[in-house]
C-alpha cells in the first residue's frame, strides 16, 4: 500500500513537471514572435556647423524570432531633435518605402536611412551636443505591436571647417588643386635646376 501511494504520487509528480515544461516551451513559443532589434551605424560625430547629419542605421529580426519582420507591417518611428539645435527629418525615402520589400527571417538583417537632423536656422553654434530619442514599431503576426528603441545618446561635436572622417576622400576641387599646386612646384624645380 505505500509504495503503491509513492507510485502515484511519484507519477503525479512526473506529470506535474512535464506539464509545467510543455506549457512554458509553448507560452515561450508563442510570446517569441518577431525579435526586432535595430540600431544606428554610429552615435558620435564631427560636423561642420551648416552640416546636415543623415542617420544610418540596421534592423535585425533576432535568432531567437518564430516568424520573419515584414516590412508591409510597419507601424511607426519616432524621432526627436536635439537641445533646439537640430530638427529632426524624416529620411529622403520615407520608411515605408525603404521597408516597403523587407522580410527578414530569424537572424537576418538590413540596413536603412532612420532620419537626418538639420541645424535649426540652417547653422549650428559650435560645440557639443547630446541627445536624440529613437524608436521603430511593427506589428507581429497576431496584430500585437512590437517596438525597439536604442539605449544610446547622439554625441554630435560641432567644430568650424568642414570636417573629413576617416577614410573619406576629399572633394574632387580639393584635390584638383592640390595636384595643380604640386605641377606649379614641380615646374619651379625644374626650372632653378636647369640654370
Amino acid at each position: 500500500m505505500v509504495i503503491g501511494s509513492v507510485a502515484a504520487r511519484s507519477g503525479r509528480f512526473f506529470r506535474a513537471i512535464l506539464g509545467a515544461g510543455l506549457l512554458a516551451a509553448a507560452s515561450g513559443a508563442a510570446q517569441a514572435g518577431v525579435g526586432l532589434v535595430w540600431d544606428l551605424k554610429q552615435w558620435s560625430y564631427t560636423l561642420a556647423p551648416d552640416e546636415t547629419l543623415e542617420l544610418h542605421a540596421t534592423i535585425y529580426n533576432e535568432a531567437s524570432a518564430t516568424e520573419h519582420l515584414l516590412g508591409s507591417r510597419f507601424l511607426a518611428a519616432y524621432g526627436e531633435g536635439i537641445e533646439s539645435v537640430y530638427d529632426f527629418l524624416m529620411p529622403a525615402q520615407s520608411l515605408a518605402e525603404q521597408f516597403a520589400a523587407m522580410d527578414l527571417a530569424p537572424g537576418q538583417g538590413m540596413d536603412f536611412v532612420f532620419g537626418r537632423l538639420a541645424p535649426i536656422g540652417g547653422q549650428a553654434a559650435l560645440g557639443g551636443y547630446s541627445g536624440g530619442g529613437f524608436s521603430l514599431a511593427f506589428l507581429d503576426a497576431n496584430g500585437a505591436e512590437v517596438s525597439w528603441t536604442p539605449e544610446h545618446s547622439l554625441q554630435l561635436n560641432v567644430i568650424a571647417g568642414s570636417p573629413t572622417e576617416p577614410g573619406q576622400l576629399p572633394e574632387p576641387g580639393s584635390m584638383a588643386l592640390a595636384a595643380a599646386c604640386l605641377g606649379a612646384l614641380a615646374l619651379q624645380r625644374r626650372r632653378t635646376k636647369a640654370e
